[in-house]
């Protein structure tokens, strides 16, 4: 484990590798880090078997963060997507622009194509919207402290254990500001563990 340690934190790893490190550290009875490793490797191949792996563990641990519901489901099928979405709607936007021009030098009414070209732009507009996909986090240690502002000095918000995953909404020096059962809440950064490849 040491190795494939070393060898990921130079970013030389393989998918099968974080595959391997998730199973090692799930056999070493570490949640929180094989929740890591298989988030980075769904990540990194789309792989739709492992959810039901991360939920199966999570449920084993009583872990909050890996409830695959519909509206998720939906969401990661549309960024593995997202690249052909938003070129088809560029060709859309620049096609009834297009048809804009040359129905204006004909001397006729545009009307309906430019309105079809701000429903494109529109709709352009929310894909890049909602292509800045959240991010997320795991919490990397047992007995972690999460306050209700970023300093040590702010009101404790609940101690949780490690593996829980929060959406990440923001940094503030050593603080990560997070969402916790429909709240935010604060962690140091140095108790979370950012899913990011």
């Amino acid at each position: 484990m040491e190795h494939y340690r070393a060898i990921f934190a130079s970013n030389q790893y393989t998918p099968a590798m974080l595959l391997k490190m998730a199973y090692i550290e799930e056999g070493l009875g570490q949640a929180g880090q094989a929740l890591f490793y298989l988030n980075l490797y769904f990540d990194a191949t789309n792989d739709q078997a492992v959810l039901d792996k991360m939920e199966e563990l999570a449920g084993k641990y009583n872990l909050e963060g890996y409830k695959q519901t519909d509206a998720v489901q939906a969401l990661s099928f549309y960024h593995d997507f997202r690249w052909p979405i938003g070129l088809s709607l560029m060709a859309l936007a620049v096609l009834f622009l297009s048809i804009a021009f040359v129905l204006r030098r004909k001397k006729r009414n545009p009307v309906v194509a430019l309105v079809l070209l701000f429903l494109v732009l529109g709709s352009l507009g929310m894909h890049g919207f909602l292509s800045n996909r959240g991010e997320n986090g795991i919490v990397a240690h047992d007995n972690t402290v999460l306050m209700d502002g970023p300093s040590p000095g702010a009101g404790v918000v609940s101690v949780v254990g490690g593996g829980h995953r929060v959406e990440i909404l923001g940094r503030k020096d050593v603080w990560v500001k997070i969402q916790w059962q429909g709240a935010t809440a604060y962690i140091r950064d140095t108790n979370l563990l950012t899913l990011t490849l």
